[in-house]
């Protein structure tokens, strides 16, 4: 097993893969890092470089690790972290796969990780408090909401995931059978239960062990934001959203999307809030306003430079995909997609954004995008902005 050194040390000619490994580690200090520290990931580049990581093999990864509590949990979800971001930078940098390959196999990621935690920690909180039950007796599972990115399959190989969880029904646990005075014990509320999973999850992909993170996981776009209920049901959810849903939160579920347990409530309660009837030009507003705080807040902070925020950034050009759906997504159900490019090549369609914009908007999307990518490839950090220097 050759290791990064004497990979990085091969006299020319190079061949294609030792020239792929040294264009990776200049432009990746996280690269250059993983490849140092374990030679069994260089291995493994060296297999598959050819090869899209599918969630499928992401699968095989996770069924062939012992998994036996949290910390083998994290270890195993971290690892395949490893893998799966060392490959597609690899491919990316070296011109071996395009961005739709990148923003699906790290939606891909986020979501068998996701599910992975969620299906583990409620089997083994199980253990404790027993199965939790809706007041009818029926099993209650765990709703995870991909907001942004995530909902959208465009995910960053760096980024934050924003999340929202719920959960169906009030009721209990069934608690568990106390061995020694066969009496039922540990019976919770389905609300503490819950409460408890998600923090669990939270944990599991978010906390930094010796190997690293899974995901950043930012929570504050549920009700109520940091204040409110880390896992409201669907009742609640509900509920806030027919008496306090502002206009911004109708935008951000544009891309909400069921990521782990049952979808069918969910979709059912949030359409009507996210899309009217009616053709709604009131959204022109509520957006102008949105974009103009964004404005503000990127000049205070001194932002001029952020590819995402700064004026003509990433965030410009999925405010007018989006505002589209607003206004016309509750009359048209066929632009209530999610991907930004979709929702681009669907207006162009319907004659409602000439070709020409939209080809531009494309391939600004595309070309910022990628940039964006090459910034988080250097140190793994979650950033827009462009450097100030050269160094």
């Amino acid at each position: 097993m050759l290791t990064l050194e004497k990979y990085l040390t091969q006299p020319e000619p190079l061949t294609l893969f030792e020239w792929g490994i040294k264009r990776l580690c200049d432009c990746s200090l996280a690269a250059l890092r993983l490849t140092s520290k374990d030679a069994m990931l260089l291995d493994d580049l060296l297999q598959k470089h050819q090869e899209i990581y599918t969630i499928d093999a992401m699968q095989k990864f996770l069924d062939g690790a012992l998994i036996r509590d949290e910390l083998t949990l994290k270890k195993a979800l971290r690892q395949l972290r490893q893998r799966v971001l060392l490959r597609t930078m690899y491919r990316d940098l070296n011109g071996l796969c395009d961005l739709h390959e990148v923003m699906q196999t790290t939606t891909h990621l986020a979501e068998i990780t996701l599910q992975t935690a969620a299906l583990q920690q409620q089997a083994w909180l199980e253990l404790v408090f027993g199965q939790p039950k809706s007041l009818t007796h029926e099993a209650q599972q765990l709703i995870v909401i991909g907001m942004g990115k995530l909902g959208g399959g465009e995910l960053n190989v760096s980024s934050d995931i924003d999340l929202i969880f719920s959960f169906e029904q009030a009721g209990e646990t069934t608690g568990v059978i106390d061995l020694h005075t066969n009496i039922v014990v540990n019976k919770i509320s389905n609300q503490d239960f819950f409460n408890k999973l998600g923090k669990k999850i939270i944990a599991a992909l978010d906390d930094v062990t010796e190997d690293g993170f899974v995901f950043r996981m930012d929570m504050r776009l549920r009700p109520f934001g940091s204040e409110g209920v880390l896992v409201p049901n669907c009742d609640a959810l509900e509920t806030y959203y027919q008496n306090n849903g502002r206009e911004w939160e109708r935008y951000a579920w544009i891309k909400g999307r069921v990521i782990a347990g049952p979808t069918a409530f969910i979709s059912k309660l949030l359409k009507p809030f996210i899309f009217r009837k009616y053709l709604d030009f009131n959204a022109f507003a509520s957006m102008r306003d949105l974009k103009l705080q964004i404005h503000r807040d990127v000049e205070k902070k001194g932002m001029a430079d952020n590819i995402k925020l700064g004026r003509g950034g990433i965030r410009e050009i999925e405010f007018i995909a989006q505002v589209f759906q607003l206004i016309r997504g509750g009359a048209d159900t066929s632009l209530q997609i999610k991907p930004t490019l979709k929702v681009l090549a669907l207006l162009q369609q319907k004659g409602l954004l000439p070709a020409q914009v939209v080809n531009d908007l494309t391939a600004a999307y595309v070309f910022l995008r990628n940039l964006e990518h090459r910034l988080m490839y250097v140190d793994d950090q979650q950033t827009q902005d462009l450097p100030k220097t050269l160094e």
